[in-house]
């Protein structure tokens, strides 16, 4: 029997062999929380609400208020600092960025909005240049394979973010922002709440020339140069309806809509560089669900969601047979999954459910395709107490999953989670998990026009994490948070050059990511100072041989820092937010040979906001200053990242 299917028997013979300490077989009901007082914050993103101390893998929880107070406006600053969580970014303002944790790439880390899947079928990712933290309530980032949950993509961790709903009562806000390079943003929003019907609405438009400094070498001199070809303009609009009409039954209706026009200037080879090329991004997603409680041990839900995007590429200085490169993207997806959340005791529970889902897709660089997708998926939860003992509590998830896709080959995700306490007072909780992920090939894949491979393979992994949560008083408390991590993943996807010099994706290369993922919080007077700093060590290497002979066997993957360090401090006195981060990347390697690499940088960022008491109304100014002490520094290669640049925004809200 291999190790998947001895992870799965294991785990349905403990949904079968149920543990419980009070007599009749039941818990006191206050027993799946009474120790958990780590930021008593409770995560959804791992299917079942749990305390964050009490899950078996890492979580970081980013707040709304954080959010707001940290500098920057979009979810990748936002995300800045996160243990395990890197990001390539090819510029300033709206420029493409991408999502990595673990050393995986970016199209394997999963991006949910709301619990459902936001990941483009087309190429796996998530352009988080288009996301502004506006609309946003909190994150929740789980570290570790999950694809027993959520199945494709989540071969590196799940980010969750989850928008915000209708305030209670009514409120109504603006503001208005100027930056540097011409930047300028105005966002007005109103939410209200009477009875069973509550509405919230945000429009935001985000603009600028991009126009920012940056430093040159040539390999003698270093000269201050423009950048040009980056201006971008940014529309946003969120709604969302939450109607309950009755107290088992919730329910809402949302919507998303963004329209963008980017320059794509390309890489700065010398001093005359000037891409024109430009990307156009329109997209529109509707989500809706139900939640019916049926009683209290079980609640069935319903959640939908239909997307549409058209984006479009044109680059005037490259000619194919004679004509500008001009390509689009028309993509459609909807998905449909009903799922069943139980609790049968206080000791044991979980959900399953299935996700359905139909997409397709339409380009002149890609065959016209669609994908339908069958999912199955259940997780439980075991709480087994042990009195007297240490640990004193022992907390299993098993789950599986299983995918099915009428374009390529399905898999069968298992996975097993433990935490243990260990201690009550301090805190001290022990956690592992161990389990398979999957990526499976996109359309760009399967289906690209000029090379395309549509006998591809989902890509596989196992992962194994294990660490510690503490939280100790200090003068205050601190929280200490500690892992170390294996993935292994085979079956992945590579691009290489063909007869006739015809690139075409294969399964041929091995991955191996391993690292330590560490972070201690200190939260003093009385929550107004709260001090953060993490570190995190990894090695992701390539651990196959494409060919014999293959030089790149052993070497380590492009972009994957060796190591990363970040420190923050936040202050709230009175009506002012103060927010002070500084982060330390090391170098990256640009080649597969590792013969060529970026030096490391840091970069220092501060934010301060403050609020002003008018009548009914609350003002509030914020200034940011990004990149402090002016480094110069890229973080994709020949993408020459801004110098020092200044944000000052204006708000109101009722």
């Amino acid at each position: 029997m291999n190790s998947p299917s001895l992870l799965f028997g294991a785990g349905l013979l403990l949904s079968c062999f149920r543990v419980y300490a009070a007599p009749g077989g039941e818990l006191p009901p206050d027993s799946l929380h009474r120790s958990y007082t780590l930021n008593e914050i409770v995560v959804t993103a791992t299917r079942a609400d749990a305390p964050e101390a009490a899950v078996p893998s890492n979580v970081s929880t980013i707040s709304r208020a954080t959010l707001e107070a940290k500098p920057g406006s979009l979810l990748a600053a936002g995300l800045a600092g996160i243990p395990g969580v890197s990001f390539r970014t090819y510029g300033s303002g709206a420029s493409l960025q991408t999502v990595s944790i673990r050393g995986m790439s970016p199209d394997q880390s999963l991006v949910l909005l709301d619990g459902q899947r936001y990941n483009s079928y087309q190429n796996g990712l998530v352009d988080f240049g288009l996301l502004s933290s506006s609309n946003v309530d909190r994150i929740e980032v789980v570290r570790g394979g999950y694809s027993a949950l959520y199945g494709s993509d989540a071969m590196g961790g799940v980010i969750n973010i989850i928008t915000r709903r209708p305030p209670e009562g009514f409120t109504a806000g603006a503001s208005t922002s100027i930056g540097s390079n011409s930047l300028t943003a105005n966002e007005l929003s109103i939410g209200a709440s009477t009875g069973s019907l509550g509405i919230r609405a945000m429009l935001r438009r985000e603009q600028g020339r991009g126009d920012y400094a940056f430093l040159f070498n040539d390999g003698r001199t270093t000269t201050e140069l423009t950048r040009t070809g980056e201006d971008f303009n940014v529309l946003t609009a969120d709604a969302r309806v939450e109607f309950d009409p009755a107290p088992p039954v919730k329910s809402f209706v949302s919507y998303s809509f963004t329209d963008a026009d980017r320059g794509s200037p390309g890489v700065v080879t010398d001093v005359s560089s000037q891409g024109r090329a430009r990307l156009g991004d329109r997209m529109g997603t509707l989500r809706g669900g139900i939640d019916w409680m049926m009683d209290d041990r079980l609640t069935l839900s319903v959640k939908a969601s239909g997307q549409y995007s058209y984006e479009t590429y044109t680059d005037p200085g490259v000619l194919i047979h004679g004509e500008i490169e001009n390509s689009y993207y028309m993509n459609r997806v909807f998905a449909f999954t009903p799922e069943a959340h139980f609790t049968l005791s206080p000791g044991f529970g979980g959900n399953a459910g299935l996700e359905l889902a139909r997409a397709g897709i339409e380009s002149n660089d890609i065959n016209p395709a669609t994908r339908i997708q069958r999912s199955f998926f259940v997780t439980t939860r075991h709480v087994i107490t042990l009195p007297w003992l240490i640990p004193h509590e022992m907390i299993l998830y098993p789950s599986i999953r299983y995918d099915s896709f009428s374009d390529v080959t399905g898999d069968v995700s298992p996975r097993l989670g433990l935490n243990l306490g260990v201690l009550e007072s301090p805190l001290l909780r022990l956690r592992a998990s161990y389990g398979r992920s999957f990526r499976a090939p996109v359309f760009n894949d399967l289906y690209w026009k000029t090379g395309g491979n549509p006998s591809l393979r989902p890509e596989r992994a196992t992962a194994f994490d294990a660490g510690l949560v503490a939280e100790l008083p200090l003068a205050g408390t601190l929280r200490i948070d500690a892992s170390y991590f294996v993935i292994d993943a085979s079956d992945r996807i590579v691009w290489i050059p063909g007869p006739g010099g015809l690139w075409s994706p294969v399964n041929i290369t091995a991955v191996r990511s391993r690292g330590v993922e560490t972070e201690a919080v200190w939260t003093g007077f009385s929550g107004a100072l709260t001090l953060t700093v993490n570190s995190t060590w990894s090695d992701v290497r390539k651990t196959s041989a494409d060919y014999p002979g293959d030089p790149t066997q052993g070497k380590h993957l492009i972009y994957t820092p060796g190591q990363t360090a970040f420190l923050s401090a936040i202050c709230s006195l009175g009506g002012a937010d103060l927010v002070l981060q500084h982060s330390w990347v090391s170098y990256r390697y640009t080649t597969e040979f590792n013969d060529r690499y970026l030096p490391g940088y840091r970069v220092t960022s501060a934010a301060i906001r403050y609020w002003v008491p008018l009548g009914s109304f609350k003002a509030w100014v914020k200034g940011e200053v990004n990149n402090i002490f002016n480094t110069s520094y890229q973080v994709i290669a020949l993408y020459p990242m801004p110098l020092r640049e200044f944000r000052a925004t204006l708000g109101v809200e009722l």
